[in-house]
């Protein structure tokens, strides 16, 4: 058994270890999810009527969560708290939701027959999370998988095991609600940990995590014939159209590039700005740069912290020395702050094309290169010019234009005036390699389910 050891990345400092699940662990609390029925008895009603309580018991604690969030991976105080209040909305949606979705659903009905499709729990659901913001992912997947009824075993990032604890005694304090135990457990340890839990005879994987991740779960899976969805990574593509409101675009933009130290799946990673209002995007983009404070995530001011990693911090360089090498010029930022720490002061690049990583690869850090273009189709076709399609917006004041560009782009989520996530009820998931499956929706909650035909002849 080996250990976790968890760095904070602000000080460099140890903050903590952990014993890894044993191998056999694993296996025995996958065993315990294959076997119990009890959870799976519930009505969806009941099941919400206890899930409801995590909402109070992540009010409670949300100042011990984003404190170690804060220590454990270096997500500034105000950042996490935020986290937490959008997974209390998350979960609030869900329970009002999701038992409308897995309802029986008449399909046909005729004096001859009848025809209805019923929505019945896979029985074991091994989640496996990322590091990145390790409140709302889990729950966002956990949720709706217990709401229908499935067990879930979790594995959170080695990276943050001591918010996965945390996490786990809020499941824990639900057991007075009727809570049974064998409906969550909770797995730590690192990729072989996730490999063995993938491997084991669990009936469902759910991954969010990078491409590589993402490929050897669906090998392992496919080749046992098992349901999985994956999350990956994503290149989101920002287009500014030269009618869009610029203050405006340029702030949002910034933020979604630089939110959680850049480290959002569905961050801005790349922007095409029409060279009517370029030279002008550019310079507010670099004052909102200038508005933003790096520093300890314990700090009530700060708005960006430390990169969780520090391999993380090394590949941002990277990609940022790799496109000056070709051409490219920061006007602000880009630079480590600091000998302790993995602390990155904001940057905007410019003079950058798609020869550079970082416009190519997922860059997962505060930057934001921005490429200038004269041809609208010029621009759909460099958006769509990446392996990657999971989120993309559209800027712009004509939103009829917008939205006839939006169904151009290769992405899961396309938004116009507006860079993110999918609401609770709208599908979320990526194209090309940025992922298999949706959650959040209609769709993604019926994933934790086997679907029945029931076929009546009628006489």
């Amino acid at each position: 058994m080996g250990k976790i050891i968890s760095v904070n990345p602000a000080t460099e400092e140890i903050y903590g270890q952990l014993d890894e699940s044993s191998d056999s662990g694993i296996l025995e609390k996958v065993k315990i999810a294959n076997e119990n029925k009890e959870w799976a008895g519930r009505s969806v009603y009941e099941r919400v009527e206890i899930i409801s309580g995590l909402i109070d018991l992540l009010d409670f604690g949300k100042e011990e969560i984003a404190r170690i969030a804060a220590l454990e991976m270096g997500k500034p105080l105000k950042a996490g708290r935020h986290e937490v209040e959008i997974t209390k909305k998350r979960i609030f949606d869900y329970c009002k939701l999701i038992p409308g979705y897995i309802d029986d659903e008449l399909l046909f009905d005729s004096e001859n027959e009848r025809n209805i499709a019923v929505f019945e729990p896979v029985e074991s659901v091994a989640v496996i999370s990322p590091w990145n913001a390790p409140v709302f992912i889990p729950f966002a997947i956990i949720i709706p998988a217990l709401l229908c009824g499935c067990n879930v075993i979790w594995k959170p990032s080695e990276y943050t095991s001591f918010v996965g604890l945390k996490i786990s005694k809020l499941f824990e304090d639900l057991r007075p609600r009727g809570f049974p135990q064998t409906a969550f457990q909770i797995v730590l340890g690192g990729k072989e940990t996730g490999r063995k839990l993938v491997e084991s005879d669990v009936n469902m994987v759910v991954l969010t995590g990078s491409v590589m991740a993402g490929m050897e779960v669906g090998k392992i899976a496919g080749g046992q014939l098992k349901k999985f969805v994956l999350e990956l990574g994503g290149k989101d593509a920002a287009i500014v159209l030269e009618d869009a409101d610029i203050a405006k675009t340029a702030r949002e933009i910034v933020k979604s590039s630089t939110m959680y130290t850049g480290q959002v799946c569905f961050g801005v990673e790349r922007v095409y700005c029409h060279a009517y209002v370029y030279d002008a995007f550019v310079e507010l983009c670099v004052e909102e740069s200038k508005k933003l404070k790096v520093g300890d995530p314990l700090n009530e001011d700060t708005d960006i912290g430390p990169f969780a990693v520090k391999f993380q911090m090394e590949k941002v360089m990277g990609h940022i020395n790799d496109a000056i090498d070709k051409g490219s010029r920061l006007l602000i930022g880009g630079k480590r702050l600091g000998e302790k720490g993995y602390f990155m002061s904001p940057g905007v690049m410019v003079d950058v094309d798609h020869n550079m990583q970082i416009m190519r690869e997922e860059t997962f850090g505060p930057i934001t290169p921005i490429m200038k273009f004269q041809d609208i189709e010029k621009a759909i076709k460099l958006a769509n010019d990446s392996e990657y399609g999971l989120t993309a917006s559209i800027w712009t004041g004509d939103l009829l234009r917008g939205e006839e560009i939006a169904r151009k782009i290769e992405a899961g989520t396309v938004g116009i005036n507006r860079h993110g996530m999918s609401k609770v009820g709208c599908p979320w998931g990526g194209y090309k390699k940025s992922g298999i499956g949706r959650i959040y929706s209609k769709e993604g909650v019926r994933e934790f389910c086997n679907i029945k035909h029931i076929w009546v002849v009628k006489g």
